[in-house]
């Protein structure tokens, strides 16, 4: 009763509403305004593409070499502006890109017109756009550091579900341990503002978090690799379902 009492009383207040509201949207609508506001910067006259700002992919593109195939459609979880997208086109007969934000989309395909990369919608949520088994590869760099463990597990989930068998997925999260530094520095921030960030979360998880998951998921892991980024290569077998 306390509880449903608290959710009357959140119903009848619209700044709760508004509030609640924005929990859902606050990434797309974050996205979307790093978009304008990079634009707005100079920086894409001094750039190939949005993205390139940030560094530390080379580990994650040499295993997405690694495991890449010219006969193989890969998806894209986070495509952002492009900066992996790029190199990926490169490396797969076809390429989902797929983004929370519609205007990191728009200046995705701005960037790379490539014929072999189409673009999708995602909901934040779910790869429901995406058929059971219908994927050979599934990767996602700098974007899995802005999703909790609540989140992770349920897109892992997912990445099973869509994966061919043996099929491979590769994903970047920051790794507790080796950016415990930054955890601090983000930690202090939050405490003495007292108040939780409006937008683009930060988590950091540890391998034996992520094994865990994985291991209940049934998803095998073939390679963990952890000089900077904690990097999970992992795939689904004919037993794993």
């Amino acid at each position: 009763m306390k509880k449903l009492s608290y959710i009357l009383r959140a119903l009848r207040s619209p700044r709760k509403i508004i509030q609640s509201l924005s929990c859902i949207y606050n990434d797309e609508v974050y996205w979307d305004a790093y978009v304008h506001d990079w634009r707005k910067s100079g920086q894409a006259s001094q750039l190939d593409c949005l993205g390139n700002e940030w560094k530390g992919e080379e580990i994650f593109l040499s295993l997405l070499e690694k495991y890449s195939s010219p006969r193989s459609h890969a998806l894209e979880i986070g495509c952002g502006g492009g900066r992996i997208t790029s190199r990926a086109a490169e490396l797969f007969q076809r390429i989902h890109a797929a983004d929370i934000s519609s205007e990191m989309l728009r200046q995705c395909q701005r960037t790379l017109p490539y014929k072999n990369v189409s673009y999708h919608k995602l909901d934040g949520f779910t790869l429901r756009e995406f058929s059971d088994s219908s994927i050979d590869l599934v990767f996602s760099h700098d974007v899995f550091v802005h999703f909790s463990s609540l989140q992770v597990y349920p897109y892992l989930q997912e990445i099973k579900r869509v994966i061919r068998t043996d099929g491979i997925a590769l994903i970047s999260f920051y790794n507790f341990f080796h950016h415990f530094e930054l955890f601090k520095e983000m930690s202090f921030k939050f405490h003495n503002d007292r108040r939780f960030p409006p937008h683009m979360r930060v988590h950091f998880l540890t391998e034996d978090m992520l094994r865990h998951m994985l291991a209940d998921l049934r998803l095998e892991i073939v390679e963990i690799e952890k000089t900077n980024f904690l990097i999970s290569c992992f795939r689904r077998t004919p037993s794993t379902g």
